[in-house]
């Protein structure tokens, strides 16, 4: 016994098959673009403050880990640590006055340079 199915249930199939893969489409981006403001609660330990997407697949991220903030790079190869911070260190640099900020700013410049330099050789090693 075969069933017979008209041009309108046929239709309403489809129309039906499409209706949800779209619903399905919709969460899954959803949840992309929340996923980590959901999970971050002000009473866990990690958190994630910040994510910086560089490429389709290199990400930085900012984590802070009890007191202690980490820069952390995402790559296909894996994950690295850029840097790390205490964030009394941060408040403290924010109270000095100008001049031990110029020496400051020299010593971020040339951790800037070693940076601009890791990732200039992730990306170069990509491209290879």
């Amino acid at each position: 016994m075969l069933a017979e199915f008209g041009l309108m249930d046929w239709l309403s199939m489809m129309g039906s098959f499409l209706l949800v893969i779209g619903l399905l489409v919709a969460t899954l981006f959803l949840i992309k673009k929340m996923g980590p403001s959901i999970s971050n609660a002000s009473n866990k330990r990690l958190q994630i403050l910040e994510v910086q997407n560089l490429g389709a697949r290199q990400k930085l991220l900012l984590v802070s880990v009890n007191a202690d903030q980490v820069l952390i790079g995402i790559s296909p190869q894996g994950m690295t640590n850029l840097g790390s911070w205490s964030v009394d260190q941060q408040t403290e640099h924010e109270g000095k006055d100008q001049s031990s900020d110029v020496s400051e700013n020299n010593k971020t410049n040339s951790s800037l340079g070693n940076f601009k330099q890791l990732l200039a050789q992730t990306v170069k090693k990509q491209k290879d």
